[in-house]
């Protein structure tokens, strides 16, 4: 597994990484299977889990390569502005994960953690601009506004919010954030920091976003390497981390889950093991 990494065999990677992404979605399903009972600030863990195995085999399609007509010939090119995108997605919902469910923090703080990334995103909802004509528009912004009315009323009830300043208390009742804390403070106290992906999440915000940093990369990429192995390999070494903490992650939260865990295959369970505690050497080319 590590001369895959180090030598950046991205087809023995791909192949690890496959498994720990079905390792991924069988511990998912293994909640819904033995009905685990949810607390509060857990009621969108299992759909956030769902979405990230999802985007893991997006990433596998995509850097398999596109296949494609181009000037009446077939080609199959890996594209790596959508994979280094989708990777910074990645690390975005790794944090808010870790934010919500898995942070050392007492479950009245993710209670009101979650109400507060509630709010934010029912008051951005409630805020965008629908025809007159949107069926049944009515019925959806009370709804919204219904759930927008019980997240301030959750709010107001926790001691978060009642020993703040008036200041700080409108702050928390017009969120202009969905977390509390910054991707800064996540990316150290969530150990990502140490993989040096807080790195690679400055450097994909220039494919998100556009930017002339990646358009510089396209032309060592594309034009000058011709060759897409090492961020390639990157790309996989950086998700099969990310997938490995949340897999320890959940299985050091629900019991059942540790015991499901436990009983993978040995091989599935070392790569999960290792990746999940593995370091990315500061001399290593980006």
């Amino acid at each position: 597994m590590y001369r895959a990494v180090n030598e950046n065999d991205t087809r023995t990677s791909l192949i690890h990484f496959e498994l720990i992404t079905e390792a991924l979605f069988q511990l998912t399903q293994s909640l819904f299977d033995k009905k685990v009972s949810m607390k509060y600030h857990q009621r969108e863990l299992e759909g956030k889990f769902f979405r990230f195995g999802l985007a893991n085999h997006s990433l596998i399609n995509l850097i398999k390569g596109n296949r494609f007509n181009l000037i009446n010939q077939e080609v199959s090119i890996t594209d790596v502005f959508s994979i280094n995108s989708i990777t910074r997605m990645q690390i975005e919902s790794f944090l808010i994960m870790f934010y919500l469910f898995f942070d050392k923090v007492s479950d009245s703080e993710k209670d009101f953690r979650y109400n507060i990334y509630k709010l934010h995103g029912l008051q951005k909802q409630a805020s965008f601009k629908t025809s007159s004509t949107f069926p049944e528009k009515h019925v959806h912004l009370s709804k919204i506004n219904s759930e927008i009315d019980e997240s301030i009323t959750n709010i107001k009830k926790s001691d978060l919010y009642r020993n703040a300043s008036e200041k700080q208390r409108q702050a928390y009742l017009k969120p202009k954030s969905a977390r509390l804390l910054s991707t800064k403070d996540l990316l150290a106290t969530s150990g990502i920091e140490a993989s040096r992906i807080d790195e690679m999440w400055q450097i994909y915000s220039n494919y998100a976003h556009s930017e002339h940093i990646s358009d510089r990369q396209y032309n060592t990429i594309y034009s000058v390497e011709k060759n897409t192995l090492k961020p390639c390999s990157l790309i996989i070494t950086i998700n099969s981390i990310l997938t490995s903490k949340l897999i320890i992650y959940l299985s050091e939260l629900f019991k059942s889950i540790e015991d499901d865990y436990l009983k993978l295959n040995s091989k599935v369970k070392y790569h999960i093991d290792a990746l999940s505690s593995i370091e990315i050497s500061k001399n290593r080319q980006l």
